[in-house]
């Protein structure tokens, strides 16, 4: 099965199979491990218990704000406004999925960072929020309790009117959620699909008009929206989850999961739509090499379209990685060197396969010119991804390797608009002017009468006195569809030109023989 096919596989069941994904969502809360019921008194001795009150004091069925608002730095706040922002504390970094990991937390009371500062930041991903030790005591520092205040406001708190008004029977707590927050999570993932569903409906009927106030896309613009209508449903479902959940005052466990299934839902329709734009660019390729009548569409075109892919699946599951939080740096030094190894090893190879990729994208010649390149003179049999091979008009067959022929200059002679013709008639000594000019008019007028000849362009004047006669030159252009036509017309002209220049009865000097050689006997 294609990697391509595997993946919208796995989107079709997870559609078809939603309340299934809910019901398992549902009992994986259910049972989720919730915070022991024993706490002990916030002494804010020391960074870990200062950190660890403000969470474990909002958690469980024994849960204190005014416990989890006594290591918050005063700074003119009411305890009624110390309760709220230990509540606005939590809320961001349960929104965020910021797992607090309190062992990880030093216990000293006299501990100094790096800088042999008093200072501890809780989260990474929070650097402006941190602990100090102000006056004996490790406290959140009024500082970081401004930054949450902006940060929740810019942020959060959108439907806190909505759920302070749920009724008492629906905020029973169920395993570590309450009963609206279950309702909550099943109305989140159907109200994503809902919105998935009809992005997708949307970019069908758009795709579909015929007639209309608002034209259909163009061919390329139908190939692409095609194409792009699951990613982006996808990336829409991932998005729609992503805004409303931080809302819901989850657990931060909850929020830690939903946050990581948003980032591998956005990296998987990313991989998705790169994977399906490898395929339109490809398609793309191989019409233009169609048009140019190229057998790059059966060579290059599909190793093209393999490396494109490969490509997008290596960077995309570094990106499901990273967002797993796995160190990709050593992978990345050893894809470095083995690139690096290929690269030299197949030097010469790449070299022709890149000078294909130039043909192809200049398309200076196709399939059947005339061509001359590299000292080679011939017409062009076929364009591979590592040569081109040209037929002389000796009939032998010439390789050209694609990186030489793409380095040189290279001139078509079937790109030509119109084909020359250019020959000279050698009229005997003797002949009169008035003569040389009826037979300079006859010339051009037998020119002027073939179909393809351009009659603008057309010239028959007397060009020289020579020892071997009067020399008029006859220049013409003409069209030729094909290079297999030159020859015929020029053959036709010239009958035209020898049939009225005996109608004229002008003589042409006949080319000097060359003098006998005595017999053999005689030059011994």
């Amino acid at each position: 099965m294609r990697l391509e096919a595997l993946i919208e596989w796995v989107y079709v069941c997870t559609v078809n199979r939603r309340f299934a994904v809910l019901i398992g969502l549902f009992f994986g809360l259910l049972f989720a491990p919730s915070v022991a019921s024993a706490k002990p008194i916030p002494s804010c001795k020391s960074p870990q218990n200062a950190v660890e009150s403000v969470f474990a004091w909002q958690l469980g069925k024994q849960q204190s704000l005014a416990h989890a608002a006594k290591c918050l730095e005063n700074a003119g706040r009411s305890p009624r406004q110390l309760e709220e922002a230990a509540r606005r504390l939590k809320a961001v970094f349960d929104a965020e999925g910021a797992i607090i990991l309190p062992e990880k937390l030093s216990d000293d009371s006299d501990f100094l960072d790096n800088d042999k500062n008093p200072h501890v930041v809780a989260h990474a991903r929070f650097p402006s929020v941190f602990v100090e030790k102000r006056d004996g005591r490790w406290v959140w520092t009024r500082e970081s309790l401004d930054w949450i205040d902006e940060y929740y406001a810019d942020h959060l708190g959108a439907l806190d009117r909505v759920i302070d008004a749920v009724p008492e029977r629906l905020g029973v707590t169920v395993g570590s959620l309450a009963l609206w927050q279950y309702i909550a999570i099943v109305l989140l993932f159907v109200g994503g699909m809902v919105m998935s569903r009809l992005l997708r409906a949307l970019i069908s009927l758009w795709m579909r008009r015929g007639n209309a106030p608002t034209p259909a896309p163009p061919a390329l613009g139908r190939r692409v929206l095609d194409r792009a209508a699951l990613p982006m449903s996808l990336a829409l479902f991932a998005l729609f989850v992503r805004a409303l959940y931080p809302e819901l005052r989850f657990p931060v466990h909850v929020s830690a999961t939903l946050h990581l299934g948003v980032r591998l839902t956005l990296s998987f329709a990313t991989l998705l739509a790169a994977f399906r734009f490898a395929d339109v660019f490809a398609d793309g390729l191989s019409q233009r090499a169609g048009n140019a009548q190229s057998r790059l569409d059966e060579h290059l075109i599909p190793i093209i379209r393999k490396v494109l892919k490969a490509v997008t699946l290596l960077v995309g599951l570094l990106l499901i990685l990273h967002n797993l939080n796995i160190d990709v740096t050593g992978l990345f030094a050893t894809l470095g060197l083995g690139t690096l190894a290929i690269g030299l090893a197949a030097k010469d190879a790449l070299a022709n396969l890149f000078g294909g990729l130039s043909i192809f994208v200049d398309n200076p010649f196709k399939i059947g010119d005339w061509i001359h390149a590299d000292g080679v003179d011939g017409v062009v049999e076929e364009v591979g991804f590592r040569s081109t091979r040209v037929r002389t008009f000796y009939d032998s067959l010439i390789v050209i390797p694609n990186a030489k022929l793409a380095d040189s200059k290279i001139d078509n002679y079937g790109k030509r608009r119109l084909r020359r013709v250019l020959f000279t008639l050698n009229v005997v000594h003797g002949t009169t002017t008035e003569a040389i000019g009826r037979l300079c008019k006859a010339l051009r007028e037998v020119a002027d009468a073939r179909p393809n000849i351009e009659a603008s362009k057309t010239d028959v004047v007397l060009v020289g006195v020579g020892g071997v006669g009067l020399e008029v030159s006859v220049t013409c252009f003409f069209h030729a569809e094909a290079d297999l036509e030159e020859p015929q017309v020029k053959h036709e002209l010239l009958v035209a030109v020898l049939d009225r220049v005996r109608e004229l009865g002008v003589t042409l000097h006949a080319p000097p023989t060359p003098p006998a050689l005595p017999p053999v006997a005689d030059r011994r």
